[in-house]
């Protein structure tokens, strides 16, 4: 017998009031669908229309400058109106160009163009592989050193831009000009330090090939393996790195290109840890005059390596520098003379650094170091150029030290850095 179950009537009502809720949805989304589809065909005719009342003439160009048809021009007006594009700003460089000035046109040209040995084939540098130019330029000390030492580079081994504001790419003839407002420039430090002053005497000499070592006194397979490059990734080679410019002047005196009327005077002595050695600190003390000479002394520390970057190490050894040349040099520590004093911390490690100093001298330790430094130099009246980010992407030969190209940088943030002193005050 079939036996059919009867539907409940509330039940019944119930489906057909779902029934008529979703058509009537659906309805009104195929209405929403259809004003907006006319309203969008009513605006471009609109547009079309406006345009059609133009002459060709008067018919807007195209945001690329190219007069195009009436569908053209319509199509771009409601791109513009869509996308609120702006043309006068839509293309704002991230680096704004160097001021257009005498002074910073160096820093838009290869100042190594002249250099000797720079068109051979194993020594193409060119200074603006090295820096890339942009403004503003830095005005004060504090901000050239805030900008260097948080700049960087855009890949490895690219050209180093300092952070905020820019530092200028000097020629030798302004170097010279530079370093003769000083009565002697001081280096104090480590091999890290030799290479400085190795890139500065690259640049003192316009010699890429030999500028950073005694090239008067090498034979045949000296010059050969310490050419270019390799004056600072041969330890035999950077070993025999100048240590002063009278040294240049007692032997090889026609490759200085500094003239009589811009004379300087660039030593280093080389102080590599704490406890300081007496010799060291017996031959730093003799370059320094016991009366105040004409001119202002610069000096650039550097130290941190040779202590495993222990920073109290390092923090007595600055005080012991600084304590024996006040000793020597008791005019220093009067209110009214100046007594400029920058430290350059060790720059960061590369792949090749050995497994063993990872820990000690690691980046982190490098970095941590670097920070510290920093803080404790500034209680003492030292400045800090800070090196690790400019040098983070780029070559170290051994995974320690940079190469001729690095050191540059280097050097060149240190003219940046004395061309900033007022010497005025001394």
């Amino acid at each position: 017998m079939d036996v059919r179950r009867r539907v409940p009537l509330r039940a019944i009502l119930k489906r057909r009031v779902l029934q008529t809720f979703f058509l009537v949805l659906a309805l009104a989304i195929l209405l929403w669908q259809w004003l907006i589809h006319n309203s969008s065909v009513s605006a471009t005719m609109l547009l079309n229309n406006k345009f059609q009342r133009n002459t060709p003439k008067e018919r807007q160009l195209t945001l690329t400058g190219t007069l195009q048809s009436d569908r053209s021009v319509s199509l771009n007006a409601c791109m513009q109106l869509e996308f609120s594009y702006n043309p006068s700003t839509a293309s704002i460089p991230a680096f704004p160009p160097p001021e257009n000035t005498t002074y910073r046109a160096p820093d838009t040209i290869d100042t190594f163009q002249n250099y000797a040995w720079r068109n051979h084939t194993a020594c193409q540098i060119s200074s603006l592989d090295l820096h890339s130019a942009f403004s503003p330029l830095c005005q004060t000390r504090h901000d050239f050193l805030t900008a260097f030492s948080g700049g960087g580079r855009i890949g490895f081994d690219q050209p180093f831009m300092p952070r905020g504001c820019d530092m200028r790419w000097f020629t030798t003839e302004e170097v010279c000009e530079i370093f003769s407002r000083f009565e002697k420039i001081v280096v104090v430090g480590d091999s890290m330090m030799r290479h400085v002053v190795g890139a500065l005497n690259v640049l003192l000499r316009k010699d890429l090939g030999y500028g950073a070592v005694t090239n008067w006194n090498f034979d045949e397979e000296e010059l050969r393996a310490c050419f270019c490059n390799h004056q600072m990734d041969v330890k035999s080679c950077s070993v025999q790195g100048i240590f002063s410019t009278s040294s240049v002047l007692e032997n090889d005196p026609t490759s200085l290109a500094c003239g009589p009327d811009t004379p300087v005077d660039l030593v280093i002595e080389m102080m590599l840890r704490f406890p300081l050695d007496t010799d060291e600190l017996a031959r730093y003390m003799n370059l320094l005059a016991p009366t105040k000479p004409g001119r202002p002394y610069a000096f650039i520390f550097g130290h941190g390596l040779w202590n495993d970057l222990d920073i109290q190490a390092t923090l007595h050894w600055l005080d012991g520098v600084l304590e024996h040349t006040l000793l020597q040099t008791p005019y220093l520590g009067d209110a009214h003379s100046i007594w400029p004093r920058l430290f350059i911390p060790p720059n960061a490690a590369g792949i090749l650094k050995p497994d063993q100093w990872l820990v000690s001298q690691g980046d982190k330790a490098l970095m941590t170091f670097e920070e510290s430094v920093g803080v404790e130099a500034a209680r003492r009246g030292v400045e800090t150029m800070g090196t690790w980010n400019m040098s983070v992407q780029a070559s170290k030969y051994d995974g320690v030290h940079l190469d001729l190209k690095g050191n540059l940088i280097k050097a060149m943030g240190v003219v940046n850095w004395l061309n900033l002193v007022d010497v005025g005050a001394w």
